[in-house]
């Protein structure tokens, strides 16, 4: 159990509480530890540093006093929304990340980019207790230098702004986007595609598909409303789940 925790109570709708410890092996991780022992809706769990993170397909996120890697823990009352989740606070995201440089693009599922490279990403994780549905979302976003040991292309806001910011302002921001993501999920998003045209990078790009061993190339065509990707291939349209691929740009 970590210890030296300090509480700071936020007034955002769906993100009430943010508990910062100096360091944690994975916030999702100990996360589940706070659901378990009672934590309310809407708390976060900010790790100064994280020294065992995980990203999608089991990739290390390991952060240090230059990034930020966070995890929101939202009571979930309907399972069918939650592969929805991650776009939509996604989206809110790099609508509010807009404030500090409009290069942030949203990446489907869940990264953020700026031009060619990473600026973060998110992992989503469920558990039930009591009856009740429980999503830990995972957040890491490089703000004042890019991560180091990283195996892909990655940036930080300051390289891409030439500004060093302090990381607490950051999460702020961060944390008002991914409210405005969950808002926007309770109420309902009717025009997902649109707004992944507008904030991502990857409609009409060339991408490849990494399914287990298989891979090909397609183009990303539309974002679904169940959140599906619909792409085109030699073999033509089709439907990937999140959960089931990842999708890379071809390089």
């Amino acid at each position: 159990m970590a210890v030296d925790v300090r509480t700071v109570n936020l007034g955002y709708k769906n993100i009430l509480t943010l508990e910062i410890y100096d360091s944690l092996d994975s916030t999702n991780t100990f996360g589940k530890q706070r659901i378990r022992a009672g934590c309310s809706h809407g708390t976060v769990v900010w790790a100064l540093e994280q020294t065992a993170g995980r990203g999608r397909r089991d990739r290390t996120w390991v952060s240090n006093n230059t990034s930020l890697t966070f995890s929101i823990l939202w009571r979930f009352p309907d399972y069918s929304k939650i592969p929805l989740l991650p776009l939509t606070v996604g989206l809110g995201i790099v609508q509010i990340l807009h404030t500090i440089t409009e290069d942030v693009r949203v990446k489907w599922p869940n990264d953020l980019w700026i031009g060619s490279k990473k600026l973060g990403g998110m992992l989503g994780e469920s558990m039930m207790l009591n009856g009740d549905l429980w999503v830990i979302l995972g957040i890491g976003i490089n703000v004042n230098r890019h991560g180091e040991g990283l195996d892909f292309p990655h940036v930080s806001l300051q390289e891409a702004v030439g500004e060093r910011f302090i990381r607490f302002g950051v999460l702020n921001l961060i944390l008002e986007g991914a409210d405005r993501g969950f808002s926007m999920l309770e109420e309902g998003v009717s025009d997902l595609n649109e707004r992944f045209r507008q904030y991502g990078n990857f409609i009409d790009e060339t991408i490849v598909v990494i399914e287990g061993e298989k891979r090909w190339e397609a183009v990303a065509r539309a974002v679904l409303p169940d959140g599906r990707l619909l792409v085109e291939s030699v073999d033509g349209l089709q439907s990937v789940l999140p959960d089931e691929v990842s999708v890379r740009f071809r390089h």
